[in-house]
């Protein structure tokens, strides 16, 4: 059965407005964890159960674990936003890494069937905002497909992705450019859902629908790092990483 006019402004604009919550909710949650977030804050002693972890006071005055793996006193890395240079933490450099991947897929799927079609532009003046845009764009383009009644891209396998799919590495570490580093992010990223990672791991992991988990970090030395923790590919086993050059 075929829609009316009317019915059809109004179905496009119920999903704008549930795309506006979605975005208002991502930014709520974003809020809140860069408020817990605290570079300063002291972890566990290495050799305990915890050891690594950030820690806070509790009300007994003892420490208390928080749910939180990102490193502490580490520094991360600098972006220019509005015009400014900012420094980053390793939590803001994954985010910002992984919501540009998943936007740049989503809009590359919609150009695919709409060539001419622009995300909204956003003027941004703090690393939170850079991120924040990301996931506006991510929710435009997911708008603009249901609109062209066009699926979601969907990611390709760990194993199946450059330079993963070229074959295991004797030492299963993998240097590449930075803009193929941001390919394989692109690639890996639609459809892949947040899983909590182990407690000694300093980043994010993230699950394919096929079961295969890779983590993304912060790494000193390379910028963020791709890790593969769950392979079902024989050729590319649990514990092979991709840094950047």
């Amino acid at each position: 059965m075929s829609l009316s006019s009317s019915m059809q402004r109004d179905l496009l604009g119920a999903r704008r407005a549930f795309a506006i919550a979605q975005l208002e909710l991502r930014r709520l949650r974003l809020a809140l964890a860069l408020k817990r977030f605290n570079p300063s804050q002291p972890r566990a002693p290495a050799g305990s159960p915890n050891g690594g972890q950030w820690v806070g006071e509790g009300g007994d005055g003892e420490a208390r674990v928080e749910a939180v793996n990102w490193p502490a006193r580490r520094s991360g890395g600098a972006r220019v936003v509005g015009g400014r240079t900012l420094t980053t933490s390793p939590y803001q450099e994954t985010l910002l890494a992984t919501t540009e991947a998943h936007a740049t897929a989503l809009v590359r799927e919609v150009q695919r069937r709409d060539p001419n079609w622009r995300p909204r532009p956003s003027i941004s003046e703090s690393v939170e905002g850079e991120i924040l845009a990301n996931q506006a764009i991510a929710l435009q383009a997911t708008a603009r497909l249901q609109e062209l009644r066009a699926q979601e891209p969907v990611c390709r396998p760990i194993g199946q992705t450059s330079p993963l799919a070229t074959g295991a590495r004797s030492d299963g570490t993998y240097t590449v450019p930075p803009s193929e580093f941001r390919e394989l992010l692109v690639a890996v990223t639609p459809g892949s859902q947040v899983v909590p990672s182990s407690a000694g791991y300093l980043g994010q992991w993230y699950r394919q629908p096929d079961g295969s988990i890779f983590g993304v970090r912060w790494s000193e030395r390379y910028g963020v790092t791709l890790d593969v923790i769950r392979s079902n590919n024989p050729l590319v086993p649990n514990g092979h990483k991709v840094h950047q050059k």
